[in-house]
């Protein structure tokens, strides 16, 4: 287990698709921090819940650690 900060975004709901929920920074990148309100691409509002992405890597002890209490990521 490393102590790496895992690629995420907002926890997408049930249902919802990713490019209708989570902003796009990049291609391929999804902002980490914040989701539209309500499907309104003009509006936004910080995350409470993420997703993780850990590719080839795994779970990290920073994400196990989220997992038991969720935390604000360090700017």
């Amino acid at each position: 287990m490393l102590g790496a900060w895992p690629e995420h975004h907002c926890r997408v709901p049930d249902g919802a698709l990713i490019n209708e929920t989570i902003p796009q920074k990049d291609v391929g990148s999804y902002d980490s921090c914040k989701m539209y309100v309500d499907g309104d691409r003009n509006e936004t509002t910080k995350c409470t819940e993420w997703q993780y992405i850990y590719g080839d890597i795994g779970p990290t002890i920073v994400s196990k650690v989220i997992a038991l209490r969720p935390l604000t990521r360090p700017v």
